[in-house]
């Protein structure tokens, strides 16, 4: 009778170890979620991830959640996507263009163009900074190159992405940053991308013993996940969700609901 106990017993606390996240730095990443974000800047009015949109984000005295991403000639530049067709109408990716041909691509009907990250940084001035690594596997080189430009900053800052494989690079090459680890149930388009077992691991949190987030950033939509309420209830993690559409914008990244008294 016990034999049979000790199977599901071991699968339970195995599952408990996996979703643990790093304890050592509560208090400084609750301290960090209780900031509001506006997702990719304060946009609408003008296109989301630009340096209006970060200058938006600074008058109104909120946080900025922002993407990067390496160009062809390895450049690290604030945006979301993998390609330009949704910002600009061009089926190619920005791994495949250099800075100096994104600088002459205007996004979303506008003149504005894909910022640099230390452009976007200088933008920020000392506000709450939230970088999302767009990268999953192969991304040393973009940790690497975003910490140089991230050196100094004068304001709250916290790393955050949907791989477990760079927050991992960040617990062993910059563990003074703080670390959040995005999630969701990834039913989504873009995400039908990434591998099915990767969805599996991340929705779960399943990669939080080798990524050591200080907190999560989970989608709203799926805040009823189990291992997420897990996470909360046993670990007492502190979480972001995104993305808060409507209600209290506190200790969220919400898509600009200020903007319509801009």
């Amino acid at each position: 009778m016990y034999r049979l106990l000790l199977l599901p017993v071991f699968l339970i606390l195995l599952w408990l170890f996996c979703i643990r996240p790093y304890k050592n730095r509560r208090a400084t990443a609750e301290a960090f979620c209780k900031n509001a974000f506006a997702h990719r800047g304060l946009h609408g009015t003008v296109p989301e991830n630009t340096l209006p949109a970060f200058a938006k984000a600074r008058e109104n005295s909120v946080g900025i959640e922002l993407d990067v991403r390496l160009t062809k000639d390895k450049e690290v530049v604030v945006f979301h996507d993998e390609t330009l067709l949704r910002a600009a109408g061009l089926d190619r990716k920005i791994s495949d263009l250099t800075y100096a041909e994104l600088k002459t691509i205007p996004l979303f009907g506008s003149e504005e163009t894909i910022p640099l990250l230390s452009e976007a940084v200088r933008e920020a001035d000392g506000v709450p900074l939230l970088v999302e690594i767009k990268a999953y596997i192969d991304c040393a080189e973009l940790c690497e190159k975003t910490c140089l430009i991230l050196q100094g900053y004068k304001g709250p800052l916290a790393i955050e992405s949907f791989s477990p494989i760079a927050l991992r690079w960040f617990a062993k090459n910059r563990p003074e940053y703080l670390r959040g680890q995005l999630s969701s149930r990834f039913k989504d388009r873009e995400a039908k991308a990434i591998p099915l077992w990767q969805r599996l691991l991340i929705t779960n949190l399943l990669t939080n013993f080798l990524a050591k987030p200080d907190f999560l950033a989970y989608d709203i939509r799926n805040k009823h996940q189990i291992s997420l309420q897990l996470c909360k209830k046993i670990y007492h993690v502190p979480v972001l969700y995104w993305t808060v559409q409507c209600g209290e914008k506190e200790g969220c990244i919400f898509e600009n609901q200020i903007q319509r008294s801009l």
